[in-house]
């Protein structure tokens, strides 16, 4: 009997043929943790602006973000001021148990920090900070901001009517 071997034309065919997926696979998974990094950012920001816009509304109060850019914390806070009449729900509930079932009950939320702000003059109110702000009607105030993040530049913006964070990515 005779064996049978493979030919060198036949190992160099396979041999590209694995080169060539390798190539077109190895990039796809070296990306995979970068979209990990990105989508987990993006999500703690997300995070951050739904819990504040429901938990006004939630409580009946104004609530506020201040963005403090060099810690990337997003500081939570009550606004003390009357802008308007404040809005109670029908059934009397402690606003204790009744906020705290909706959201979580945090006074700040820490963003990542491989985020790098880009932030303009325009985006500071009168005493220097950056601030959102929102109300148990709904409607939000804030500058937009953008930022770069893993070599990808974004754009954030509070819808004013409903409190909804928009993020865009920027070419």
């Amino acid at each position: 009997m005779r064996k049978r071997h493979f030919t060198l034309l036949e190992l160099l065919m396979v041999v590209l043929l694995v080169g060539m997926i390798v190539a077109l696979v190895l990039p796809r998974i070296t990306l995979a943790p970068r979209r990990i990094v990105v989508e987990n950012a993006l999500s703690g920001i997300r995070q951050a602006f739904t819990e504040t816009s429901t938990r006004a509304r939630a409580a009946g109060k104004a609530f506020r973000l201040e963005l403090q850019p060099e810690t990337a914390i997003l500081k939570l806070s009550l606004i003390n001021d009357n802008l308007s009449r404040e809005w109670r729900p029908p059934i009397q509930k402690p606003a204790e148990k009744s906020e705290q079932m909706l959201v979580g009950k945090q006074d700040s939320y820490q963003l990542s920090q491989e985020i790098e702000w880009q932030i303009a003059d325009s985006a500071y109110d009168n005493e220097g900070k950056i601030i959102f702000c929102f109300f148990p009607d709904g409607q939000s105030s804030g500058p937009p901001l953008e930022f770069i993040l893993k070599k990808q530049r974004f754009r954030l913006q509070v819808d004013n009517i409903c409190g909804r964070v928009d993020i865009v990515e920027l070419q």
